[in-house]
């Protein structure tokens, strides 16, 4: 065969798959716009007789009709769409009560965090380490009155700037590689994190003693461990799971 020939057919051959697809597109669309109903009506024997055995699994779960309607509604288009394809249900995701029993034993979507909550989870956290390691080496001070050097307001302003600061930072290294910043920005960003943190702690220090108090010892390890106490209740009321140490982990550019 001439070669121009055999590359005609081909490119033939080629269109004609081209348009083949374009065509199963535009049923799979129409397919999306269907009714539960409507699709039911078209669905052969087989398949009639898995969406019967998976509706009675789903019922005997616990589930009521109305939950498994709209259960049905998302896997009926799919077995269309595979049956237009010669491809039964129970190829596509396994007999009726395996089905049914990835249906019930979905997992639970992961609650997204509030930037608020993660904040404060991480404010009193660097609360209570602060005002534990002032508390702790007030003891081993050489002064006679044994107290932390540093002011409770100070650390109060410190634990917002690096809960605010550092949640930020996580949440940025937490989005896709595509959109997440280049490491020379973190590292820009942590150097100039610490420069505020420094520039805030010294204007602290013209605060007033009245209004920024050096505590005695113990009323910072008392605070440091009410910080943590507080920190630990409100984590389990606001189900926050993430953490300055346990971060999200990224997500993967799709």
């Amino acid at each position: 065969m001439d070669p121009r020939e055999r590359n005609a057919q081909a490119h033939e051959k080629q269109q004609e798959k081209v348009v083949h697809l374009s065509k199963q597109e535009e049923i799979d669309k129409q397919i999306d716009t269907m009714s539960a109903q409507e699709i039911s009506a078209g669905l052969s024997k087989r398949n009639a007789d898995y969406v019967f055995q998976l509706r009675k699994s789903l019922s005997d779960a616990g589930y009521s009709e109305q939950k498994i309607d709209t259960e049905m509604a998302l896997i009926l288009p799919e077995i269309m769409k595979a049956q237009r394809r010669g491809t039964p249900a129970n190829k596509l995701y396994g007999g009726p009560t395996v089905k049914a029993y990835a249906i019930t034993h979905k997992p639970k979507p992961v609650k997204k965090t509030p930037f608020w909550q993660k904040s404060l989870d991480s404010g009193l956290m660097f609360l209570g380490i602060l005002t534990l390691m002032n508390g702790i080496m007030s003891y081993f001070a050489k002064a006679k009155n044994s107290t932390g050097a540093t002011g409770i307001l100070s650390m109060v302003v410190i634990s917002v700037v690096f809960g605010l600061a550092f949640t930020e930072m996580n949440n940025l290294m937490r989005l896709p590689k595509s959109k997440r910043p280049k490491m020379w920005k973190m590292v820009a960003y942590m150097v100039g994190l610490l420069v505020v943190a420094m520039v805030v702690l010294s204007l602290t220090f013209f605060v007033p003693k009245v209004i920024n108090p050096v505590l005695p010892a113990p009323v910072l390890l008392v605070l440091g461990a009410a910080a943590f106490g507080v920190r630990y209740l409100l984590r389990r009321y606001l189900h926050i799971t993430e953490s300055f140490f346990m971060p999200a982990p990224p997500v993967d550019d799709k």
